[in-house]
């Protein structure tokens, strides 16, 4: 379970007029995953996904997140970190760190082979 901290709608509803990305359609937390919580985020604008970061902090947080804004601005297929308050990338949710990514197509393959690096 990849659901450790337990966002409610009015939560994600007030997070997403506050990034302003319109209005909450939909919020589903995600199963897969190790450490942190993510949810799938819908909006009437658009596709997110919601991560809580569960143990990850201050600079090392501020990169990873400054680092894919970077890289989707450049066009490379990467989540897109949405911009909060004063172009910071991540809110505080819960007493934790918290962004809003655009969400990618595709699955996570459990089991990847040669294939699917081709």
């Amino acid at each position: 379970m990849a659901v450790y901290t337990v966002v409610a709608p009015h939560e994600a509803r007030a997070l997403v007029a506050r990034l302003g990305l319109g209005e909450l359609i939909g919020l589903q937390g995600i199963a897969a995953g190790i450490e942190n919580s993510n949810y799938f985020v819908d909006t009437d604008r658009g596709r997110y996904v919601l991560t809580l970061f569960e143990r990850l902090r201050g600079d090392p947080l501020a990169y990873d997140l400054a680092l894919m804004r970077h890289l989707a601005a450049r066009g490379l297929p990467v989540p897109d970190p949405q911009p909060a308050d004063g172009g910071a990338f991540s809110v505080e949710l819960h007493g934790k760190p918290a962004a809003l990514l655009t969400r990618m197509p595709g699955s996570h393959r459990l089991a990847p082979d040669l294939h699917h690096v081709e």
